[in-house]
């Protein structure tokens, strides 16, 4: 039996939308942001969504800076995916778990008007911005934006 009969074939062996998926770990502290924007940028152009560079920037800074503002010191995740026409920019912090509803309620207040600068691009844009609280065990929070391959054009000319 040769060596490649027990590893599948590559099935692209080049960067296109298709295969556009990646998650980045990123230690805690504002300065990883210029980090993480410099990377969407550099990976939306190499898979061929150079078009919606510019708002995938924006949107990267903004949920970052979101993380970072309510979790200071905490790692986050970030996570892009292109699937079903849209791009997918999603957020994982390590945002601890309140004690009582009202303080959930109030925090994910603080965030979600954190957020609206983010929100009315996104909505402008004819994506959707989104907050949510992470579950059992895990805790943390999830924010993230969705955008369809027209909002590059659209962002454009705000």
């Amino acid at each position: 039996m040769s060596n490649s009969a027990l590893c599948p074939p590559e099935t692209s062996a080049v960067p296109t939308p298709a295969n556009f998926n990646y998650t980045l770990g990123l230690p805690g502290g504002p300065y990883c942001i210029s980090t993480a924007r410099n990377l969407v940028r550099a990976v939306l152009c190499e898979h061929d969504l150079g078009d919606l560079a510019e708002v995938g920037v924006l949107a990267t800074s903004e949920l970052l800076t979101n993380a970072y503002a309510f979790t200071p010191g905490r790692e986050a995740h970030l996570s892009m995916r292109w699937r079903f026409g849209v791009l997918r920019l999603t957020v994982f912090d390590e945002h601890p778990a309140h004690e009582t509803a009202e303080i959930v309620a109030a925090c994910r207040e603080r965030r979600r008007e954190a957020l609206s600068l983010l929100d009315a691009v996104t909505g402008t844009c004819g994506g959707i911005c989104g907050l949510a609280e992470g579950e059992a065990p895990l805790y943390g929070s999830k924010v993230w934006v969705v955008l369809p391959r027209e909002a590059g054009a659209r962002y454009a000319r705000l």
